[in-house]
């Protein structure tokens, strides 16, 4: 199994209902915002039927440390400190991070925000209507997602 994250690239304003629905159950309500999730069916479902509004592949465990460390929100808009994390799971953040890749734990398991609010990604995106495959920058990206996510933190 592998780890995902979605990030949402277009608005959903003038989407058919059933898309923007499945848009919430993932907690896609903005654009930039990007979530993590896994390979399980339900969720592939869901980003099959969200292509053309998001991006996603699989995230590499650098990436995701570099993300928590920088944009996972306690509520109430605080960040996240190592000694936090320390308290919270007994682990640093790299050790929480290969945990959570290993399937282990969950980012539930810090009492974070459910999702991350990025910055738009520097140099910008490629073109919002086409597919990624095609030379734009919706649907499946698989490891290039990295790179991306790497231009937005």
């Amino acid at each position: 199994m592998n780890r995902i994250i979605v990030v949402a690239v277009r608005s959903t304003s003038k989407v058919r209902k059933d898309i923007k629905d499945t848009l919430k159950m993932l907690n896609l309500t903005r654009i930039n915002h990007a979530v993590l999730v896994d390979d399980r069916p339900d969720f592939l479902g869901m980003l099959d039927k969200a292509k053309d509004y998001v991006t996603y592949g699989e995230i590499e465990q650098p990436v995701l440390e570099a993300l928590l460390s920088k944009w996972a929100r306690l509520p109430g808009d605080e960040k996240i400190t190592e000694q936090y994390v320390k308290e919270r799971v007994g682990q640093t953040v790299s050790e929480f991070t290969s945990s959570v890749m290993a399937f282990e734990k969950e980012l539930d398991d810090l009492g974070t925000k459910p999702l991350f609010r990025l910055h738009p990604p520097r140099k910008g995106y490629k073109d919002i209507k086409r597919a990624f495959s095609q030379g734009g920058s919706v649907g499946y990206r698989g490891p290039a997602i990295n790179e991306l996510v790497r231009r937005m933190i």
